[in-house]
């Protein structure tokens, strides 16, 4: 219970960005004495630090306590099925080092290749990659990385590289340190629940748009992954388009986009996508009756404003009459939320509770 109640505290000290005692004992729903106890440890073992005093209130000034960043360092890995996007995290999650490897792919061996390279570019050279400052790689990716091979023009051999049962245990093989494993769409709601749109939420979509649509569920403060991991894969909910039954891929995803399109090209593909994600979203609020939902992705803000506004324009006026509207909220992680989630998970592995009872229902 005390292991437990420390992982509390840290974990509402991270989702708040900051807090006091007072404040964490009323989240927490601890009691006062015992969150002074564990805020003390907490500071004297250097995974919180006093960040500054917060006025305004009455009584006195009360000391804000944030995460010690430099406790301890990841690496956050998302293999995409056109990229592989790199970043490196502190302990309070924040982004010291970011790289992208686009252009086609990929290759187990060449994730491999540039994960190391990496890690020796930027920790190399220092002392931190001790067992107690360096505390593992992150690698999220699709559980379908090779599935869809039509849409995107890759080979059988290339496909089937990723559909083998061993394909966790080669990545692990290759690198010196403990590596975590998850679906890139439940890396990016665990990015956007920890440190990004989500942080106020406990019910909630995350839409990641990329080469394919992903997403990925929080429910209850907790990132919900179903019985094979793959909760919120919109990429193969269906949709009526034109008529005709389609799957939500087909519509929603940048592979569908020329990048050198026209404003023209542009403009309709937006319109297909807000369609197809109207349809979606209906029917996963109609199940789940979620607090919001969260709008991220590859595309320039600019892009993922038009689809966020498009989509509230749609529930204002056609919705069904028995339905409660989520809130369609932006993104601001962009094409670094998967990666940035994968960083997250040995720290969440180590230093989270359960998130569903993180804050009380008033």
């Amino acid at each position: 219970m005390r292991r437990y109640n420390e992982r509390l505290i840290l974990s509402a000290v991270r989702r708040m960005n900051g807090a006091s005692k007072a404040e964490l004992a009323r989240v927490t729903a601890l009691s006062p004495q015992a969150v002074v106890r564990i805020v003390d440890e907490l500071d004297e073992g250097g995974l919180l630090f006093q960040a500054g005093k917060r006025t305004g209130g009455m009584g006195q000034p009360a000391t804000i306590y944030r995460i010690n960043g430099k406790r301890g360092y990841t690496v956050g890995v998302e293999v995409g099925r056109g990229d592989t996007t790199l970043v490196l995290l502190d302990f309070d999650g924040e982004r010291k080092a970011v790289c992208r490897h686009a252009g086609s792919f990929p290759s187990i061996d060449t994730v491999l290749r540039h994960v190391n390279a990496f890690i020796d570019e930027h920790l190399g050279s220092t002392t931190l990659l001790s067992a107690e400052a360096f505390m593992g790689i992150g690698v999220a990716m699709p559980w379908f990385l090779g599935e869809w091979r039509n849409e995107i023009g890759i080979s059988i051999d290339q496909a089937d590289e990723w559909r083998r049962a061993d394909v966790a245990d080669r990545l692990q093989a290759g690198l010196a340190w403990p590596a975590y494993f998850e679906n890139d769409g439940n890396a990016a709601a665990l990015a956007q629940l920890l440190c990004g749109a989500g942080v106020d939420l406990q019910d909630f979509l995350a839409i990641n748009i990329g080469t394919f649509i992903g997403g990925g569920l929080v429910l209850g403060g907790r990132v919900h992954q179903g019985r094979h991991g793959n909760a919120g894969a919109l990429a193969s909910i269906p949709v009526c388009a034109g008529g005709k039954s389609d799957y939500l891929v087909h519509h929603a995803s940048l592979y569908a986009l020329d990048q050198n399109a026209g404003a023209e090209e542009r403009s309709a593909w937006t319109r297909r996508c807000v369609a197809a994600l109207a349809s979606a979203v209906t029917s996963a609020n109609s199940l789940l009756d979620l607090e919001a939902v969260i709008i991220d992705g590859a595309l320039p803000p600019a892009g993922l404003e038009e689809i966020a506004s498009g989509l509230r324009r749609h529930f204002s006026t056609d919705a069904p009459p028995d339905f409660f509207a989520p809130e369609i909220r932006n993104g601001t992680l962009g094409n670094v939320a998967a990666a940035v989630g994968a960083g997250l998970l040995p720290l969440h592995a180590s230093f989270a509770p359960d998130l569903a009872s993180l804050f009380k229902k008033d």
